[in-house]
This record gives C-alpha cells, sequence and structure tokens, in this order.
C-alpha cells in the first residue's frame, strides 16, 4: 500500500489494492477510527521522505521498493518481539472475531475483509467469540 491509498481528509480510510494485489485482485475501501489514524500518522511521520511506501523493504537502500510481501515484514516484526507462530491469517481471525463482538454487522465486515459472500463466511469461520462476550450477549436478552 501506498501513503496516497490512505485518505486523512475527513473520510478517514484506506483503499486496499489500488494496485491490483489485493486477494481476489479487487480492491476496497476500508474505513478506519481514530486508533487507527493516530497509527498511520504516526508512520507517516517516521516514513523515510522519500518512500511512497506504507511498508517499505528493510533492504530498499537507495532504491524506494516496497516489502517484498506481508509475511517478510510480519517475520521480522513477530521475530523481534519474541513471538512465534503468528500468522497473517491469525490477524484476520482476531480483526474479525472483534468486529463481530463489536456488534459490526457481517455485510460490512465481508466488504472489509474482501469476501463477496455478504458475510456467509464470516458467520460459518471467522467469527470465533470470546466465552465472556456470550455470556453478556446472554444477560441482553429479555423476554
Amino acid at each position: 500500500m501506498k501513503w496516497s491509498d490512505v485518505d486523512f481528509t475527513g473520510h478517514g480510510r484506506i483503499v486496499i489494492g489500488a494496485d491490483g494485489l489485493a486477494k481476489n485482485g479487487l480492491s476496497r475501501t476500508v474505513e478506519f477510527n481514530g486508533n487507527l489514524e493516530i497509527l498511520l500518522k504516526d508512520m507517516h511521520t517516521r516514513r523515510a521522505p522519500d518512500s511512497e511506501w506504507l511498508f517499505p523493504s528493510p533492504q530498499r537502500g537507495s532504491k524506494d521498493i516496497r516489502a517484498k510481501s506481508f509475511r517478510e515484514s510480519l517475520k521480522r516484526i513477530t521475530a523481534a518481539a519474541g513471538v512465534s507462530g503468528v500468522g497473517f491469517h491469525d490477524f484476520r481471525h482476531y480483526f474479525c472475531s472483534m468486529c463481530v463482538m463489536a456488534a459490526v454487522d457481517f455485510v460490512t465486515i465481508a466488504g472489509w475483509m474482501g469476501h463477496k459472500d455478504g458475510g456467509v463466511l464470516i458467520g460459518k469461520v471467522y467469527g470465533h467469540l470470546l466465552d465472556s462476550h456470550r455470556v453478556e450477549a446472554a444477560r441482553k436478552l429479555k423476554f
């Protein structure tokens, strides 16, 4: 993703796959909240001034090239953090589960995830809920 894919001007969104390299080759727009906006702005201030990439290659040298893959960056980050066995799909599952527990509708989550099934897969696979969430949901029921 390039910094030009990030819209800080009132809309608070990012386009994933604007270059055609996203899952299924289609781009999608994901709105972001204040916390992510703060993080992105902080990343933007710390970026190499000549880089257009959110995640530039650690071996870029004098050239402005992107990281080869998210997997490459994730391996470096998890190694530095001393965490092993964490993959990008783990983060997709976590994100989706947090969205479900925050009561975001499945159609919106599916759009953010790049699914074209209207949310069916979200309910079947990704919506892992914490026991505490299910207990709290049961308490909310009124008959």
